[in-house]
């Protein structure tokens, strides 16, 4: 198994989180070789933290401003009253206390009355890393 993940983490050059999600679904398949049991994986992989940032939003039809409700490295709960559809990918720009800047692209995970929940699906590394040296400091 170590091999398997040491191999992706070179084709892809993954961060802790993902290789998280990588052993998860290499153990869920082992087990279930049929793989009728993948969908059970835990997508949250990464704890989040209770914070309130505003964020833009950038969907295929508008720009909204919204805060986040918490947030980790793998995704965030974004609050907005705007209706955004499940499945959709998003763009989203959030500026941290001290002025940095992250933008990245997510998809819509979760919809709930006063929200959504969304997974990162696409940051440079350069955001990745500057997002995850702000997390570490809260």
């Amino acid at each position: 198994m170590i091999d398997k993940l040491y191999i992706i983490k070179q084709i892809l050059e993954t961060d802790e989180d993902t290789d998280i999600k990588i052993l998860s679904i290499l153990d869920l398949a082992n087990e279930n070789p049929d793989k009728e049991n993948i969908h059970l994986i835990e997508e949250r992989v990464a704890k989040r933290k209770k914070i309130m940032i505003e964020v833009s939003l950038n969907t295929e039809k508008e720009k909204i401003l919204a805060e986040t409700e918490d947030i980790s490295s793998t995704g965030a709960f974004i609050r907005t009253k705007k209706k955004i559809g499940k499945g959709e990918h998003i763009s989203i720009k959030l500026t941290d206390p001290s002025g940095e800047e992250f933008t990245f692209v997510a998809k819509v995970m979760r919809v709930k009355s006063h929200g959504i929940g969304v997974m990162v699906k696409n940051i440079g590394l350069s955001h990745q890393d500057n997002l995850s040296k702000f997390l570490d400091r809260l």
